[in-house]
């Protein structure tokens, strides 16, 4: 697969520390101008980050418009506050900017609130693990089940990453 040079400049400015590298993608579009752009991404950041419970190892915020303008010192504080950043991260936004004729604006968050989403498919894989459920399929294929505790461990390790970098 090809990977544009900004995607990847995406990826080392939200997911630096190797243990943590889930992402949340988002954004708007059809407004008519960047403040309008702003107050919607900061009505779906504050959704996607638990309204304030989980919070946020990093950032990226791209705004697209006719001049390339970067965002107003106002409206990058309102996205900052939004985001619930961890504490001990200096720098925890870059702002991006881009020419678009329709303005837009697009946001990677590195957030804790996954954690949620891995704790509840993992519990309810191991549930079934237990119970044999599937197992037959899994092994006529080779996957064996020392293979499935190694998941298990995986993603229970993740998910003590994120509690340790998001405290």
């Amino acid at each position: 697969a090809v990977v544009s040079t900004q995607s990847t400049g995406v990826v080392k400015s939200v997911a630096a520390i190797p243990a943590v590298k889930l992402c949340t993608v988002g954004g708007c579009s059809g407004i008519r101008n960047v403040s309008e752009a702003v107050e919607k991404t900061v009505r779906s950041v504050k959704k996607r980050t638990g309204f304030g419970k989980c919070q946020t190892l990093a950032a990226v915020v791209a705004t697209y418009n006719s001049t390339s303008q970067l965002l107003d010192e106002r409206s990058e504080e309102k996205l900052r506050k939004a985001c619930n950043f961890a504490k001990w991260n200096p720098f925890p936004i870059d702002f991006w900017s881009s020419a678009s004729k329709l303005p837009k604006l697009s946001y990677v968050l590195n957030c804790s609130s996954v954690c949620n989403s891995i704790v509840s498919e993992c519990d309810n894989a191991v549930l079934k693990f237990h119970a044999g459920a599937y197992l037959h399929w899994f092994e006529q294929h080779g996957v064996m089940k020392d293979e499935f505790l190694d998941a298990f461990e995986t993603c229970n390790d993740l998910v003590k990453s994120y509690n340790y970098f998001c405290t």
